[in-house]
This record gives C-alpha cells, sequence and structure tokens, in this order.
C-alpha cells in the first residue's frame, strides 16, 4: 500500500516530468523539471511571459507525470515491463515567499538572470497514482493517494 511519502520519494528521484495544463478548451502538455516534492505538494518555478504562466492562471488545475525507466532493458524477450509512471493532479498555487525564492535561486543559478519574472508554484490537494503495465486495461484498480 504506497502514500504520499513513496509519491514525494518517487518525484524526487524521477524530476523530469509532463506536466499538463488546459489552454482554454486545448490541453497542453509539455516536459518540465521538477524543484523539489515534499509533504505539501509538488514545486515548480517558471517565468511570467512563459504560457504555462498564463496557463495556470487561467486555470488552477494541472496534472504531472513522472516516470521511472525499466530496471532491465525495454523490449527484452518476454518482459512487458515498460517502467512506472506516478501521475498527480491537484490546485496550482503560486507561492510570494522571499525566502522560497532566495532558495530557488540559489539551487539554481541559471535563473537569476530572470530572477524578477521567476514565479514558485506547488501542486496540491491533490490525487496520485502509479500505474504500471499490471495495471493495462486495469485503471480503476489503481491505488488512490490523496496529498
Amino acid at each position: 500500500m504506497a502514500n504520499f511519502e513513496d509519491c514525494v520519494r518517487f518525484a524526487n528521484q524521477h524530476m523530469i516530468c509532463s506536466v499538463a495544463t488546459c489552454d482554454r478548451e486545448q490541453p497542453r502538455v509539455r516536459m518540465l523539471g521538477m524543484w523539489f516534492a515534499d509533504t505539501r505538494g509538488f514545486y515548480f518555478s517558471t517565468v511570467k511571459t512563459k504560457k504555462i504562466f498564463q496557463e495556470l492562471t487561467a486555470n488552477r488545475r494541472a496534472e504531472v507525470c513522472f516516470y521511472a525507466p525499466p530496471r532491465g532493458p525495454l523490449g527484452q524477450e518476454g518482459s512487458t515491463d515498460i517502467g512506472t509512471m506516478m501521475r498527480a493532479s491537484g490546485d496550482v498555487v503560486f507561492l510570494d515567499d522571499a525566502n522560497l525564492k532566495e532558495r530557488l535561486l540559489a539551487e539554481r543559478p541559471f535563473l537569476r538572470s530572470h530572477a524578477d519574472d521567476q514565479v514558485i508554484f506547488r501542486i496540491q490537494n491533490g490525487e496520485a497514482t502509479f500505474w504500471t503495465s499490471a495495471y493495462s486495461g486495469r485503471e480503476s484498480a489503481l491505488e488512490r493517494i490523496r496529498f
């Protein structure tokens, strides 16, 4: 039985993820590097001039999908293991916190050139699931983990 601590650990081990937003009625997906995850949710940063910021401002719901490849070679004879995915969807909250922003710029100095436009957001108050090929065709059997 998984819990949210398992989700936090998985996300922090596989920090590049797909982020899904909506642009009016059009879904938009892009790859993004998560900053970190903790017991409050998943933290990201972006700049105010990007479309993702506009989309998240207009619709404060998002979904992320983290991926861990299989342990052995993909497509190994007889193997159905294509890896593990963790999806999490929830509310987007923009965080106006000077200490958090200072930490972001210290940990990611390459963002300093856009420091004035940086925004930090967290995905929280949602639900996460882990998926492997064992659940193919049985998505309703996935354990729902609230956070």
